[in-house]
């Protein structure tokens, strides 16, 4: 099977797709760290234990902030110091966040105070991983290959510049489904919400309810792993009162959840519902988008994409940055992001905050 990474690097993240025969299986968003909704699994980071939460667990502290649960936590007393390697990254659920899970890092010394971080940014960590099933690496431009190459070095496979690749991935679609949370299958619709509890799945349409099941069944595993959906998901088929017809509703699903790696799953019961469970080490793609107010872009994801459009922008004179003030506060922060900007557009950047900007923004090229 042929594999390909799609890597499209803008201002404050990475958009990543992975073709299997030319087909688009999973999407990836992958997001400088600044804080802690943005540790990645693998990272490694000095810790200090704040208290006990009973058996085995403790409360430590990553500096600026941050807490995690330390598990196994025996033998790290109040006051501890130690390295820990991320086991699961901090979750956004709806109004709040699920705090990140970390476990002792065998072999490796503590370093620094609470925060210390010592492993690389959470793309090049996820690049790494991947790199041994691929066949070759997609870039946009040469200066995207070339910082792939630079953190790879002769472990990367065959890289090559595809702008029309990338393009025709159209990232921007896939992000606008994520957080809208509707997808299109025959004769109706699958709806994927997010609760505190889990992913809940519904399906409405009209025509023939085993039709509309069947057509369900086997898109909801290509949809899971397509944006990263984890954890508990519960499925709302469309009620069939027929053995024969669940039966045969539980047989595609089966089939089209062999793509999904790890899992369990129960068959549906007599009022249309089922149950996957996946393996959960972080935000799914809805979650990263949208943090926790599902449905709706996090001020975060505005102002990332606010950047990758000043990135687009044609023309030599001042990009003046138009959004509301949330946005401009957040990339007030990021003076890596806008000088790294700055510099490939050979163009000052100008930032203005606006009550009356309606989504994330626009930009405004100065005729110089």
């Amino acid at each position: 099977m042929s594999r390909t990474l799609l890597w499209d690097a803008g201002p404050g993240e990475v958009r990543a797709g992975l073709l299997e025969q030319g087909q688009l299986t999973e999407f990836r968003i992958l997001r400088q760290r600044r804080d802690s909704a943005m540790l990645a699994v693998g990272e490694h980071f000095t810790a200090r234990v704040v208290r006990q939460l009973g058996t085995n667990k403790a409360l430590v502290t990553l500096g600026g902030g941050a807490e995690a649960v330390l598990q196994p936590a025996r033998g790290h007393g109040e006051g501890t110091r130690l390295a820990v390697e991320m086991s699961r990254a901090p979750i956004p659920e709806p109004g709040r966040w699920k705090p990140a899970m970390v476990r002792p890092a065998p072999g490796i010394p503590a370093q620094g105070e609470p925060g210390w971080h010592f492993s690389d940014e959470p793309w090049v960590l996820f690049l790494r991983k991947l790199v041994p099933t691929l066949d070759e690496i997609v870039c946009p431009d040469a200066q995207t290959l070339n910082a792939v190459r630079s953190h790879l070095g002769p472990a990367a496979p065959l890289l090559r510049i595809d702008p029309e690749a990338i393009a025709e991935a159209d990232f921007a679609s896939l992000i606008e489904a994520a957080v809208l949370g509707e997808f299109a299958i025959a004769n109706g619709i699958v709806s994927i919400e997010r609760t505190r509890a889990m992913a809940m799945i519904d399906i409405d349409g009209s025509g023939d309810p085993l039709a509309l099941n069947l057509a369900a069944a086997r898109e909801i595993p290509r949809l899971l792993r397509l944006f990263d959906i984890g954890g508990p998901v519960g499925i709302d088929f469309v009620t069939l009162d027929d053995r024969k017809a669940r039966a045969a509703v539980d047989a595609a699903l089966a089939e089209a959840c062999t793509a999904l790696g790890p899992h369990k799953r129960t068959a549906m019961n007599g009022f249309g519902f089922a149950q996957i469970i996946r393996p959960r080490s972080g935000p799914s793609i809805p979650e990263l988008l949208c943090t926790t107010t599902p449905g709706r872009l996090s001020p975060e994801s505005r102002a990332v994409a606010l950047l990758r459009e000043a990135g687009r922008s044609q023309g030599h004179g001042l990009r003046q940055l138009v959004a509301p003030p949330a946005v401009i506060d957040i990339i007030r922060q990021w003076p890596e992001e806008t000088g790294a900007l700055r510099r490939s557009l050979g163009a000052e950047i100008e930032l203005v905050a606006d009550p009356g900007v309606i989504g994330y923004g626009h930009v405004h090229v100065r005729q110089s």
